[in-house]
């Protein structure tokens, strides 16, 4: 049962919204909403929506405004009334919006013939704008003999291609960013007058939407993507187009903006980093921050919020929970080394995160390798992840910054919806590094392999053919850590081959295996360390099988680099470190190239030897004379076409081995070509070899120089 006491409002109410005609439904807006609004056009309806700017959520507000579909642009706020207007391009009028967003049509007293998409409202009077038609305004007084009538502002400026403006709350002119230049605008109201004033950067389509704040902060959104984009005009008189990423809001094909000008962009729920406002801190230094959601998207277990960032030295400990618990350093930060760092996963969602760190105590993470996380996928729980600190890292205290959310590629400052932000005060620890490259530092050996063994097979040497880089990292005149970087030259077999690599003499339980990395194509691999489980020397695996590490191309064989026409673009890399529990001197380290070697990978078909068999793992082709690992099988050594005589393997009667290395980046045979029949002193190089002559008296010594030019992969 109702209560008589309750009917005449809910009689009033009605009568209002069934009236309908020119009066307005309810209330306008309080004094001068700190959100901006949106009008998008989605599934045959006008949207009407709320955005906070400092983190661009956005929160809908209306679908239904009564006007039927597609019908609003061209929205701004009226300070004088705190109504929004907008243009209805169905009946080309005027309509004013109270707080629910439900409309009110006020036809123009001579209504114009075109619609218009481009407006804002200075000083009650609305402005509109179409390119090639022009800009108009009309009084928003109810009480002025002119209520409603379109006047033009003769001589405007018709050519400027924008999808809105708005009023500068300081100096009453307009601006505006053009899409297709990223030119800001300065427009004078009065003669409409149009200058660039900066370029800000950033193009688009169309920016869609624009707004500013009581600083005189323009912001403008692109509608591709929402990015949101604030460039300074502070001081309309030294503007410099200084424009940054802000926030990120909803994209849409269709959209318009509206805000109170006099209104400062504000925050809450948000959370905040505390380094040093040089980092981009607080909100108006365009800080880090995340709208929060409290199930997902954070580090640790304790996520707080801030209206703003509590800088350092001061900390938003002292004055809620201490959420600085998601990332743990378990080493040293020392230049040239790996550091393992703990980062914790809370909610149950996956997260992207990033991280930047200050290696140059600068008070920026704006260098070129400050990125040290850059969008690696997290499941929720414990992780860790290691950090390659710079050679040239300057050491003292300076600070790091970690971003966790669903956006894969955030920045280092600005706002998004979903996430948290964690800075750290760290320590980089001084040390005195230096490296020792084999060839040098920006040339490869070649590794080529026939993969056989112990058939001899085309012997075209194209099988696997590896570009091969070894790096040891010294401190003090020790060996701290050995790096591997290659990358795949070329791949001619039928069969699928595992790469991997062993250090003979240096034991697997003298390497860190928590800091050992490995990266394919520049990201890092996850999951099972790639140091070998039950071997006796280190061991690490570059991959299980090679043939899954480039496209398949159109050779017929699915080969990559070995006949005419056999190429594609992609080119797989890998960078592997394997730092020592124990540095050890330089005369411990294995000669060079170390023991890179190929194996079967486990459960494929070789060659015919092996009569349907499938040998995988034990199977292992090595350099010449080079000793299996503890899981290699000898089984094969003087079967088929191997000649088994210590210290001599991997050889044919010929004393030609399986495995090769080369002292350059070397074009292989094409496939099917034998390797001497490419490269003529190729045999005789081996014998002189094997003779054991010194390399400056073996006359052969650079036969990978001398090939028969038809015969090579070019």
């Amino acid at each position: 049962m109702i209560k008589s006491s309750y009917i005449p409002n809910i009689f009033f109410s009605v009568l209002i919204y069934v009236a309908g005609g020119n009066l307005a439904y309810a209330a306008p807006f309080d004094l001068c909403p700190t959100e901006a609004f949106l009008s998008q056009y989605s599934n045959n309806a006008t949207h009407y929506k709320s955005v906070d700017l400092s983190t661009g959520a956005v929160q809908t507000l209306q679908v239904d405004d009564n006007l039927g579909t597609n019908t609003i642009n061209a929205i701004a706020f009226n300070e004088a009334d705190r109504f929004i207007y907008g243009f209805n391009k169905n009946q080309l009028a005027l309509v004013q919006f109270d707080s629910d967003f439900k409309g009110t049509v006020l036809p123009f007293t001579n209504p114009p013939t075109n619609n218009f998409y481009v407006g804002d409202i200075y000083d009650n009077k609305y402005y509109f704008y179409r390119k090639n038609t022009g800009l108009f305004y009309t009084t928003l007084d109810d009480t002025d003999p002119e209520y409603l009538t379109i006047k033009k502002i003769n001589g405007a400026n018709q050519s400027i291609m924008i999808a809105d403006f708005a009023f500068h709350p300081i100096d009453g002119n307009i601006y505006a960013v053009e899409g297709s230049s990223g030119d800001l605008y300065r427009i004078n109201p009065t003669n409409g007058s149009a200058s660039v004033v900066a370029n800000t950067g950033f193009t688009a389509g169309n920016f869609g939407a624009a707004y500013f704040d009581v600083s005189g902060f323009l912001y403008f959104v692109r509608n591709s993507d929402g990015n949101v984009y604030r460039t300074d005009i502070t001081d309309p008189d030294n503007i410099t187009g200084e424009t940054v990423y802000f926030a990120q809001a909803a994209p849409t094909n269709s959209n318009d903006g509206a805000r109170c000008a006099n209104a400062p962009v504000t925050s809450s729920n948000t959370d905040y980093g505390d380094a040093p406002d040089s980092y981009g801190t607080s909100l108006a230094n365009n800080g880090a921050r995340h709208l929060i959601n409290y199930n997902n998207y954070f580090l640790g277990s304790n996520i707080d919020a801030e209206s703003d960032a509590i800088i350092y030295p001061s900390s938003d400990e002292s004055i809620s929970i201490d959420d600085e618990d998601g990332v743990s350093f378990k080493t040293s930060l020392i230049p040239g080394l790996d550091a393992q760092v703990n980062v914790v996963i809370g909610g149950g969602a996956t997260t992207y995160i990033n991280a930047w760190f200050d290696w140059n105590r600068d008070g920026d993470f704006d260098d070129a390798n400050e990125r040290a996380i850059s969008g690696l996928q997290l499941s929720p729980g414990t992780h860790d992840i290691l950090i390659s600190v710079p050679d040239n890292a300057v050491a003292g205290e300076s600070w790091a910054r970690f971003r966790v959310g669903d956006v894969e590629d955030a920045s280092n400052n600005g706002g998004y919806v979903n996430g948290e932000v964690e800075d750290y005060q760290i320590n980089i620890t001084a040390a005195n590094t230096t490296y020792l490259h084999y060839p040098s530092e920006s040339d490869f050996v070649t590794i080529a392999y026939e993969d056989m063994w112990p058939e001899l097979g085309d012997y075209d040497f194209n099988d696997v053919v590896i570009y091969y880089r070894v790096t040891q990292v010294i401190q003090n005149s020790k060996v701290v850590r050995v790096d591997v970087t290659g990358q795949l030259a070329a791949y001619g077999a039928d069969y699928a081959n595992g790469f991997a690599i062993q250090l003979p003499g240096v034991l697997r339980s003298q390497i860190d295996e928590d800091l050992v990395k490995l990266t394919h194509d520049g990201q890092i691999v996850q999951g099972a360390t790639p140091l070998e489980k039950n071997q006796n020397n280190a061991v690490v695996i570059v991959t299980a099988d090679l043939k899954e590490t480039f496209e398949k191309s159109n050779c017929g064989f699915s080969f990559y680099k070995t006949e005419v026409g056999c190429s594609n673009s992609d080119q797989f890399t890998f960078n592997i470190t394997m730092p020592l529990l124990t540095p050890i001197d330089q005369s411990a380290v294995p000669t060079m190239p170390l023991d890179p070697f190929i194996f079967a990978t486990t459960d494929r078909r070789r060659n015919d030897f092996f009569a349907g068999t499938m040998p995988g793992r034990p199977l292992e082709i090595h350099l010449a004379d080079s000793p299996m690992t503890s899981l290699g099988t000898s089984d094969y050594f003087g079967l088929q076409d191997d000649r088994y005589a210590l210290p001599l393997i991997f050889r044919d009667e010929r004393n030609l081995p399986w495995a090769v290395e080369i002292g350059t980046q070397w074009a292989p045979p094409y496939e099917g070509i034998d390797i001497s029949v490419a490269y003529p002193d190729f045999a005789n190089f081996i014998e002189a070899k094997l003779t054991k002559l010194d390399e400056e008296e073996n006359p052969y010594e650079n036969w990978f120089n001398t090939p028969v030019i038809n015969n090579v992969y070019q």
